[in-house]
């Protein structure tokens, strides 16, 4: 089974803590078929947050000289972070670029960080969750020009709730109807395995019957990352999530080259 982690940070992200050169090491080392650097790229991002971007243009310089010395495939991605105020500076940002894939992700709601405490302050669970969700749904239903939705139940990974879950039987509701803006318009949902790694304690676990609605609904393309900010946790997990995404009918893992999906048969 050839496997493709489709959610890198690099030294070009703020937050990364490891080279390009040492990710596309480690993914040497593991035997991946390749990897895309989607370093992280937030418009008009709140409080201390702004330095959460970079040069496009120096990042695929140096991915263009990295490739002349792998026979990995490496892409050229961004992790676009999106809010519903920002959706046209977003557009204006990406426009004179060209890359192999883009990420949309949601990182702030109305305005307020997750990461931090102060947005579960005044939230019940359901609250919370949920109007992340809502959020998630009202950016990709304006905004298309992406190809994998990055980390949907970011917002359990932080949470103080006993529950850290976005299952089909409590969030159904705000689910179905990312699913099916995914679905309908052939972008790709993403196994982000980051989110399931234990912190303070306990870790979200991924229901299987989100990837099963997902197909039954037409959804074509699942992608696998993760989201790793160091060189040793490059593929880390992607194995056991492709294993386990044979279950909800899908028969192939999705990563992007010039903006067009590639298949990896899971075997």
């Amino acid at each position: 089974m050839i496997l493709f982690d489709n959610h890198i940070h690099s030294e070009y992200s703020p937050d990364g803590r490891m080279t390009m050169v040492e990710a596309v090491k480690a993914a040497e080392k593991m035997g991946l078929g390749g990897l895309s650097f989607t370093d992280h790229f937030d418009i008009d991002a709140p409080g201390d947050n702004n330095h959460f971007s970079f040069d496009p243009k120096e990042q695929q310089l140096k991915i263009d000289n990295l490739r002349t010395d792998t026979d990995l495939f490496i892409g050229k991605g961004i992790e676009l972070g999106l809010q519903p105020v920002a959706l046209e500076s977003a557009k204006r940002a990406v426009s004179n670029f060209d890359f192999d894939v883009i990420i949309a992700s949601i990182h702030f709601v109305d305005g307020i960080d997750p990461y931090h405490d102060k947005y579960y302050d005044l939230r019940e669970e359901r609250v919370a969750y949920g109007r992340y969700l809502e959020t998630i749904f009202e950016c990709i239903s304006k905004y298309k020009d992406f190809d994998i939705l990055g980390h949907f139940d970011y917002i359990t990974r932080y949470s103080p709730y006993k529950n850290k879950s976005l299952t089909m039987s409590h969030y159904g509701e705000y689910l179905d109807p990312i699913l099916r803006v995914l679905a309908e318009n052939g972008k790709a949902l993403e196994i982000n395995t980051n989110t399931y790694r234990n912190r303070n304690g306990s870790a979200p676990v991924l229901d299987y019957e989100v990837l099963k609605h997902f197909f039954q609904i037409g959804g074509e393309y699942v992608a696998l990352g993760s989201d790793a900010h160091d060189a040793v946790r490059v593929g880390d997990e992607l194995k056991e999530a492709a294993t386990n995404l044979v279950n909800t009918g899908f028969r192939y893992t999705t990563y992007f080259s010039e903006r067009k999906p590639v298949l990896l048969p899971i075997s």
